[in-house]
């Protein structure tokens, strides 16, 4: 048999405010072009099964033109009678058990199964046995569900699980309610683990997966390439099968301590020069630079050159900052601590661009 493993679609995504011609967000355009080429690829190949580990969604309550959107592909699924099950992951489960969940409108399409109760189900194609955990509410209902879990004798065993890996820090997204499970819970009595949460497509263990995410969703994610995975069960073979999306390039870091606004510009110029601007999203960071020496950089060179791309962000760290904070000694750089505290609320949607703009404004009220 044939299977699909995709996973981290976050349908709905939104970022940088640049609307395409037709008035929509064009990151959340991206990332509707990156779910459809999926769709394409499974009708054209129309595999046996198809399985999503979580995160369909991006938020708990997407906007109708999202649901719109998701329904119209799932349909195209349906219709081919190809089997699609499909487990909640953390953006798209209510926190409380009470909030109805945006999978139940999923219920009534042939050949699609949603798992989103928080609770293990199962369900048999042929000579595979899926075994579906959606996100759960608490850790303990997660550890319940996982140690309730049984292979089937001479079944194909697919697991499917949105969490994280204990002692990777890699694999932890710092996102608000992630779960998170021991390495000794990627059981090797499954043929495949089918795994969510994480964007980058990994190997873990030999027999589980992250497929990552379909689009880039961070800078954290630049330069990565995005798809899902085919399964081939007679052989075991996993193949990486990439999609066509935006180009996210992050241009690195430019220590500016030795440097004067002239050498700064031209090496931020240079660099985007470097990597072709048109349609990208593109970052680059200076490092201890002075207020004096970043108030003296040549921005409308900078904007020209960048003038091209979807997106530009010319990250900073002020070099005064960054002196004041060492000298307290008890806490880390602005950055750090600032992403410290924003992993800890509860934050659903945009969390890139609150951290941006609170950086920015932060460096602002100290000049």
């Amino acid at each position: 048999m044939k299977i699909l493993h995709v996973a981290d679609t976050h349908i709905g995504y939104s970022a940088y405010h640049k609307v395409n011609e037709s008035g929509l967000n064009q990151r959340e355009v991206d990332v509707y072009n990156a779910f459809e080429q999926f769709v394409d690829y499974a009708v054209e190949k129309k595999p046996d099964l198809i399985v999503h580990s979580g995160d369909l969604f991006d938020t708990v309550r997407p906007t109708n033109r999202a649901i719109t959107f998701a329904l119209q592909q799932l349909i195209r699924i349906s219709r081919e009678g190809i089997p699609m099950v499909i487990i909640s992951g953390n953006h798209e489960t209510p926190k409380l058990r009470e909030t109805g969940s945006v999978f139940r409108i999923f219920e009534h399409l042939d050949s699609i199964y949603p798992v989103y109760k928080g609770k293990y189900e199962k369900y048999e194609f042929g000579d595979v046995m899926v075994h579906a955990i959606p996100h759960c509410h608490t850790g303990d209902d997660l550890k319940r569900n996982i140690e309730s879990l049984k292979a089937d004798n001479g079944k194909f065993n697919l697991l499917m699980l949105h969490v994280g890996v204990a002692g990777i820090k890699e694999f932890r997204t710092g996102d608000f309610n992630e779960q998170v499970i021991p390495s000794g819970y990627l059981s090797p009595e499954f043929d495949y683990i089918a795994l969510g949460h994480y964007h980058k497509k990994t190997e873990v263990t030999k027999n589980a997966y992250y497929s990552g995410s379909t689009e880039h969703l961070s800078f954290k994610e630049a330069g990565e390439e995005k798809g899902f995975m085919e399964i081939d069960t007679s052989s075991n073979e996993v193949r990486f099968i990439p999609l066509k999306v935006r180009g996210m390039e992050d241009l690195g870091v430019i220590n500016c301590d030795s440097m004067n606004p002239d050498e700064i510009t031209g090496e931020v110029v240079k660099r985007l020069r470097n990597a072709g601007t048109e349609g990208k999203i593109l970052r680059v960071i200076l490092k201890g630079i002075g207020r004096s020496t970043y108030k003296g950089l040549d921005f409308h060179s900078i904007r020209k050159e960048a003038s091209n791309a979807l997106h530009f962000e010319l990250s900073y760290e002020l070099k005064e900052m960054e002196q004041e904070l060492a000298g307290r000694g008890s806490i880390g750089s602005l950055v750090e601590e600032w992403k410290e505290y924003i992993s800890k609320v509860p934050v659903e949607t945009e969390r890139e661009e609150i951290e941006k703009l609170a950086l920015k404004y932060l460096s602002e009220v100290s000049q």
